[in-house]
């Protein structure tokens, strides 16, 4: 009997973890409708996002930048600033283009900016 404890235990933290997943991707979720070309997709910690277009946009606290995406057409280059246990600055950099996304971490971060170019 204890076999198939275990085996529920493990199935039910499967499930959990399956449904756990699928509430923490839902909020990505509404993002499907497409930003216009040579744009990009801002994602903020807030759960909220927007789509940005040519130039630069700079956020700051609490809006602090999650993941930024691409269009097919777009370059972007985003930037977020995080102080590191020194007190130093510390940047990290992403660049991407052909509809490619990136990740910043949120805890910590000062500030990130955002900007778009047409491709």
């Amino acid at each position: 009997m204890e076999p198939t404890v275990r085996r529920l235990v493990v199935g039910s933290s499967v499930i959990a973890a399956l449904a756990l997943g699928t509430l923490v991707v839902a909020p990505e979720a509404v993002a499907d409708a497409p930003c216009p070309e040579g744009s990009a997709r801002v994602f903020l910690a807030n759960s909220t996002n927007t789509c940005q277009g040519g130039g630069t946009v700079g956020y700051d606290p609490p809006g602090v930048v999650s993941k930024v995406c691409s269009t097919s057409s777009a370059d972007v280059s985003a930037e977020a600033t995080y102080k590191n246990r020194r007190g130093k600055l510390i940047t990290q950099k992403l660049d991407l283009s052909d509809g490619r996304c990136g990740r910043f971490d949120v805890p910590g971060q000062l500030g990130a900016t955002v900007t778009v170019t047409a491709g």
